[in-house]
């Protein structure tokens, strides 16, 4: 749906194993199919579909762990404008 494209426009996508990035729902999009294709949110927007389609960039279990994830992301970036982008050894 436009709610997992809307997310694609950013830099870093992160989503919850549990956590369906969608903005119709199943129910909605049977009711303007006519007929039952859809019989849960993760078969529109969840892991299954948005890691291998490349808008997921990672897959987290916790509030927590994507807290981190987000924290070794901006480890990558230079702390003013005028320094270079931190290297690893």
């Amino acid at each position: 749906g436009i709610g997992a494209y809307l997310n694609r426009l950013g830099q870093r996508v992160i989503q919850m194993v549990n956590g369906p990035m969608i903005l119709t729902g199943f129910g909605a999009l049977n009711k303007v199919l006519g007929k039952n294709v859809y019989t849960s949110q993760d078969q529109l927007g969840g892991p299954q579909v948005m890691v291998p389609n490349g808008i997921t960039h990672k897959l987290v279990q916790s509030d927590q762990e994507g807290v981190g994830a987000i924290l070794d992301w901006l480890s990558f970036t230079p702390k003013t404008t005028w320094d270079c982008s931190p290297v690893l050894d």
